[in-house]
Formats: C-alpha cells, sequence, structure tokens
C-alpha cells in the first residue's frame, strides 16, 4: 500500500516565508504526521507577478513534490528499500480541469525523475490573496535568456558562455535555489567577485528563492529523504516562471554536461531509478510534453547535452576573454556531492580551513571536475580534500571503505563495461531511443569515458592504473 500524502492550504499567504501548504501523512502507526512548505516567493512573484496560470499551477505542484520527496523517507515508505508508492491528495491549481488532464503526464514525467510511483490529483483553488510591496522593479524587455545558476562549475561555465554573446543592453537572468545554505554561498561568491571586479557590468541578474519543509514539522528530520531527486523540477519550473513571463516562446537554458545527464551505470547496482536523473533527456522529453499540455511552449534547453565537463571546458576557454574569466572564477564554484563529509578526507582540518577547500575530491563529480579542470592544465589535487591517485588513509584496495567505491566503480567501468554494447544497452533500458539521438549519447558517453582513462593514465598510481586495466 502506497503513502498518500494530503495538501491542505492556509486561507491566506503569508508575506514572510510562505508556509501555505500544509502536508499531512500517516504512517499506519495511528499517528498523523504533518509538515509546512517554506515558500520564498517573492522574489519570483516581483518578476512574474502571477498566481493564476497554469505556469503558477505549474510552480507549485513542483515546490509540493519537491518537499514531499524530501520529507519521505524511503525505507520507510517503499517495500524495497527505494521505489515508493505516493498519492498526492487535493494539489490545489487555478486551473484544475487542465492540470487534472494532463496529470498523467506529471505523474511520468515525475515518476521517471524520482524513480518511483506518482499519482497527482489537482482541486480547484480560487485566487491566491497575495499582493506584497514589490521590493525590486524589472524591464523584462532588456532580457534575451534565461538560465539556472546553481554555481556549480557546468552552470558557471554556462552563465560565461551566455553572458559573452550578449549585446549592449541585453540580459541573462539567471535563477536559483537554496535551501542548506551551501549553495547560496557558492552562488553569492561568484555573483559578489563579478560585481567587485566588473565582470559583464550590466549585462545579468539574479533571482534567488528558498524553498524547505518547516524547521517546526513534526516529521523526524533524521529520518527525511536525502536524494533530493526532485530538485530539478523544482528548479525548471522556477526558471519557466520567469521564462514564461518574458514571453511564451522564451527558451530556459539549462546548462549540465551530458556525461552527468545520461549517467551511465557504471555497475548492475546502479541501473535504472537508482541512477540520478536530474537532466536526464528523458525526464525533460517528458516534463515538456506535460507543459505543452497545459499551454506552456517555453522550452527547456541544455546547450551542452552532447558534451563531456572536459568538452564544455576546452570549448568555453577557446575564447581568451572567456578563459581569463573562468580562471578567476572557477576557484569560487562547487562541483561536490559530498563537502559536509570533510572528517573523512585525508587532509588535516587545519589545511582544509587554510586553503578553502570545499571539494572531496573523491565524489564522482569531484573526479569529473578533475578531468575537466585537466583539460586547462589546472588539475591541482592540493585544493581537494582527498588525492584519490594517491590517497591516504583513503584505500582503493579496502572494499569496506564507503568513501572509495565511486572511484573504484569507475576505474572497474574502464576495465570491464567501457564498450558501445553496454553504453547502447544501458541507454536504451533509459528510454532513450533512436528518435532521441540514441547514437550521440552512445558517440558522447565514449568520448566522456576515454577522456577520464587518458586521465588516469596520466595521474594516475601504479595501482590505479592497475585496477582500470590501463598499462
Amino acid at each position: 500500500m502506497g503513502t498518500v500524502v494530503r495538501i491542505g492550504v492556509a486561507h491566506r499567504i503569508r508575506l514572510a516565508d510562505l508556509a501555505v501548504i500544509h502536508l499531512n501523512y500517516d504512517k499506519g502507526d495511528g499517528i498523523n504526521y504533518s509538515a509546512d512548505i517554506r515558500f520564498d516567493f517573492k522574489p519570483l512573484w516581483e518578476f512574474g507577478g502571477d498566481t493564476d496560470s497554469t505556469v503558477f499551477d505549474l510552480l507549485l505542484l513542483s515546490v509540493i513534490v519537491y518537499n514531499v520527496d524530501r520529507m519521505l523517507n524511503r525505507g520507510i515508505h517503499s517495500s524495497d528499500g527505494w521505489k515508493r508508492d505516493i498519492t498526492l491528495e487535493g494539489v490545489p491549481a487555478r486551473n484544475a480541469d487542465t492540470m487534472n488532464r494532463a496529470a498523467h503526464l506529471f505523474e511520468s514525467s515525475i515518476s521517471f525523475l524520482t524513480g518511483d510511483k506518482w499519482t497527482i490529483r489537482f482541486v480547484q483553488h480560487g485566487s491566491w490573496d497575495y499582493h506584497p510591496q514589490a521590493n525590486r522593479q524589472y524591464n523584462r524587455n532588456q532580457y534575451k535568456k534565461v538560465a539556472l545558476f546553481s554555481g556549480g562549475l557546468d552552470s558557471l561555465i554556462g552563465f560565461v558562455d551566455e553572458s559573452y554573446t550578449l549585446n549592449e543592453g541585453e540580459k541573462i537572468l539567471l535563477i536559483s535555489h537554496v535551501e542548506q545554505g551551501k549553495e547560496g554561498s557558492d552562488q553569492n561568491g561568484i555573483i559578489s567577485y563579478c560585481q567587485d571586479h566588473h565582470i559583464y557590468d550590466g549585462r545579468y541578474d539574479r533571482i534567488m528563492s528558498r524553498v524547505s519543509l518547516s524547521r517546526s514539522a513534526n516529521v523526524d528530520r533524521e529520518a527525511s529523504e536525502s536524494t533530493f531527486r526532485s530538485r530539478s523540477l523544482l528548479f525548471f519550473a522556477m526558471g519557466i516562471y520567469c521564462a514564461h513571463s518574458i514571453g511564451n516562446g522564451m527558451q530556459l537554458i539549462v546548462p549540465e554536461n551530458g556525461t552527468i545527464s545520461i549517467n551511465i551505470p557504471l555497475n548492475p547496482s546502479r541501473r535504472s531509478a537508482c541512477s540520478t536523473r536530474t537532466t536526464h533527456p528523458v525526464f525533460m522529453k517528458r516534463l515538456g510534453e506535460a507543459m505543452k499540455a497545459i499551454g506552456i511552449n517555453n522550452t527547456l534547453y541544455n546547450p551542452y547535452r552532447l558534451m563531456s565537463k572536459a568538452d564544455m571546458m576546452a570549448e568555453c576557454c577557446r575564447t581568451h576573454e572567456k578563459e581569463i574569466i573562468i580562471r578567476q572564477l572557477l576557484g569560487l564554484s562547487c562541483s561536490c556531492a559530498k563537502r559536509s563529509h570533510n572528517y573523512h578526507w585525508d587532509k588535516p582540518s587545519a589545511i582544509i580551513t587554510e586553503r578553502h577547500i570545499n571539494h572531496c575530491g573523491m565524489c564522482l563529480p569531484c573526479i569529473y571536475r578533475r578531468v575537466a579542470l585537466d583539460a586547462i592544465g589546472l588539475d591541482n589535487p592540493e585544493f581537494l580534500g582527498t588525492d584519490i591517485n594517491n590517497g591516504n588513509p583513503y584505500n582503493l584496495d579496502n572494499l569496506v571503505q564507503r568513501r572509495a567505491r565511486d572511484y573504484r566503480s569507475l576505474l572497474l567501468f574502464i576495465r570491464n563495461r567501457f564498450n558501445e554494447n553496454y553504453i547502447r544497452k544501458e541507454l536504451k533500458a533509459n528510454h532513450i531511443t533512436s528518435e532521441m539521438g540514441l547514437e550521440d549519447y552512445v558517440n558522447l558517453a565514449m568520448r566522456s569515458y576515454q577522456q577520464v582513462a587518458a586521465w588516469v593514465a596520466r595521474k594516475g598510481s601504479p595501482r590505479v592504473k592497475q585496477i582500470s586495466g590501463i598499462q
């Protein structure tokens, strides 16, 4: 039996924190669990000013899905420890009939994204009582591009690439989401440096919104889900909300390297739903179909969908002006998936603090970042928590050491599974068809891991090369 989450709505939206949505569910133990959603909507409203369209309905749906996803721990709310069966009852919508007709499309896209089964039932909601005093004024005619801006290296490259092509008087609008604070510090650091050093002056604005479960939630915080699978749905919806207010044809730029987007499973245990799909082309296609069904013609566009992170870095730095900017800003970006786990890093805390190290060096995003930096001669393990090629006490031969698993899996993939047949089979299993460019994605994956293998051949220790089969 699945988990039914009932959605309640406050009679009036509070102007601060926006604890407007209440989530309730019963685990079968006789206790009614509930939480409030805190949605800092005002920064988005100041730009869009809309609470009546299907674009706002999509935004509110994404807020609810994101927080329900975070609230329901997989170990508790699934029969197999992974796949949950979640029903959302009473999702408020100003255009409930339209949203319900497209509900199956949203269910399909969100289920693919998180690896669960979602059922969504919308109910009609009246006008939202939300009329705050706007603190910012925008001239929407200035914005020629809208792009997501996460504070990672890919979004930084996207920012630099897109800003470089703007003409005098034109702007790009950057959309950011923050929950835990560390993402915001990355984003703020990059923007502050640009402002202080007059990088792309007058060519960009940024909107940042915060969405999270209320701290007063009586849901056990330690039992909350930690995978953040649905964050990209929320991120996309925020961007589409702003892009749509500029024009129904304004695309949303999603800067993400194709290697991470297709996310080939490195071993059988990471297959299918266990593999992250935040910008997977199938998810983006299905979400685009759902948006079109409710009258949204804005599209999701990833200009780097057929490029590795190393490709992105090398291509960006072919232009001297952009290379100078990238070299200034890349240290302020963060790609690490495990930066808060620094008690596992090889370097002592004093060095971590002294050098402002915020990359573990061990997770796959850190490894791909090293390969990308190596493409422009900037791979330096001194600014990583652990040098995986010469780690101590990091140990690839310790099979129970969790922090060594990502690199070991990558090396064994290169040794045993790095071939076109395996890659093509895995892409097909994740619903990438010939019509979607299957062979293009096969070529991308082959090139991406050839770059990794070449990096291992140059930087790897004898033991690392032995594990990967590289001589």
